[in-house]
């Protein structure tokens, strides 16, 4: 028996065949872009993400695909989609690094409360953070859509519902829209969708992670070259399927992912809701993540490229990087805003920035002060959950930004921590979610 692991990530989906031990048997990886538009939307067409995952089922050879019994897909969120009653998207996925929400932020705050968006959702409605504040961008700009809108859900939705032509979503995913009731592992919370004028009719069925949601379709085994009627599962948000699957699953455990974001999750059994980090169910029942996230890789690829343009990108992390993290030696006072992005934590507009630069400021200097500033909102959290619970002292870390010399420069920022690497946790975490779904 194979199983077939989906990961759809911000700018590529991966691949995986698993076997029922979860060894690899093959994998494939398609990228794509999404768009950028007046420096603050960030939406990609679904369909388009929809395309890679085809074109990289495509790429396994038949006799693995023929072996697949059961399909699992996790995904990056929020991934906004709003589609009509056949599953087709009306407009394009507003994603996690989407800031044209704040007014809709702003209004939806006023209207619910504060206290009563931690204590029922676990999160304050954070522009692009949070989707419901997309829905209401969309609700005000574009209301002929969104009354034509027969589900909103998030990228697993839309996907789902290409596979089997079901509608639904899961919890962690579910946490991000910041209209479910996160903090109980309820349902839709009536008083906030009522109070936000957001029928709960427009939302997709919650499913658990480790649920089937139906069977793939003739027509979806047609375009991907499997057999009808293969059993999906659910699956969940990317994040809570790499906590999973790397083995973050007890009280005070921690993961870190390190690559195009920063991600810090904790688990925990007694969630208590804070301004400063997310609350997103766990992949089991009566298990939450708190979780912060800032841009990292994303922002050191940005410095690359403006910074080291007489250098090689090859050579630039082959070389000049590696050497700067082994030899660095800070002698100024220069530090970074990680909000290049703007700041998925933050109710108000923000910017990324250096500061504490003199004359004798390089741009070494620069480099190492992004480094570091980066993980600053992770180590704030840490911060937090240890006034709060008991932390294990070694963090699960995965990601492209794990090897040993930037593990090294790491530790010296988190000097009560160690490190425990650990690879390919969400394809692990989704192969995990299989097993459990059919054991059930």
């Amino acid at each position: 028996m194979y199983i077939l692991s989906v990961d759809f990530g911000t700018s590529s989906v991966k691949l995986s065949i698993l076997d029922e031990t979860l060894k690899l048997i093959a994998k494939s990886k398609i990228e794509y872009n999404y768009d950028v538009i007046d420096k603050i939307q960030a939406q990609i067409d679904p369909e388009i993400i929809f395309a890679a995952m085809i074109k990289g089922i495509r790429q396994f050879q038949q006799d693995h695909l023929d072996k697949i019994e059961v399909i699992v897909i996790c995904v990056f969120s929020p991934a906004l989609c709003g589609m009509d009653q056949y599953g087709n998207s009306l407009y394009p996925s507003i994603i996690h690094l989407d800031r044209r929400s704040y007014k809709q932020s702003h209004e939806a705050m006023d209207l619910v409360g504060k206290e009563n968006f931690l204590n029922i959702n676990g999160n304050l409605p954070f522009s692009g953070g949070i989707s419901l504040t997309s829905i209401l961008w969309i609700k005000e700009n574009y209301p002929e859509i969104f009354n034509r809108t027969y589900k909103f859900g998030h990228l697993n939705t839309f996907i789902h519902k290409k596979l089997t032509g079901e509608w639904g979503i899961d919890p962690s995913n579910a946490s991000f829209t910041g209209l479910y009731e996160t903090l109980k592992g309820g349902n839709w919370s009536e008083s906030i969708c009522n109070t936000l004028g957001i029928p709960t009719d427009k939302l997709p069925p919650i499913i658990s992670s480790t649920k089937f949601i139906g069977k793939l379709t003739g027509e979806c085994a047609g375009l991907l070259g499997l057999k009808e009627g293969i059993p999906v599962v659910m699956g969940a948000n990317d994040t809570s399927s790499a906590a999973f699957g790397a083995g973050a699953v007890n009280h005070g455990d921690i993961l870190n992912v390190a690559g195009s974001s920063e991600i810090v999750t904790v688990t925990t059994t007694d969630p208590k809701p804070c301004e400063s980090y997310y609350i997103r169910t766990s992949v089991e029942e009566n298990k939450w993540l708190y979780l912060t996230i800032t841009i990292s890789g994303f922002a050191l690829e940005w410095y690359r490229k403006e910074f080291y343009k007489e250098i090689s990108k090859e050579n630039f992390y082959k070389e000049v990087f590696e050497d700067l993290l082994l030899n660095y030696k800070q002698t100024g006072d220069e530090k970074f805003d990680p909000y290049l992005a703007g700041d998925r934590h933050s109710m108000t507009i923000k910017k990324g920035g250096f500061s504490g630069m003199t004359f004798d400021t390089t741009r070494e200097d620069l480099l190492m002060s992004l480094l570091v500033g980066t993980w600053e909102p992770l180590v704030n959290t840490l911060r937090i959950c240890e006034e709060i619970m008991d932390l294990n002292k070694t963090i699960f870390l995965t990601g492209g930004m794990t090897s040993q010399t930037y593990l090294n420069f790491k530790k010296k920022r988190f000097e009560k921590y160690d490190f425990n690497m650990v690879e390919e946790c969400s394809t692990v975490g989704n192969g995990k979610i299989a097993l459990k779904a059919m054991q059930e």
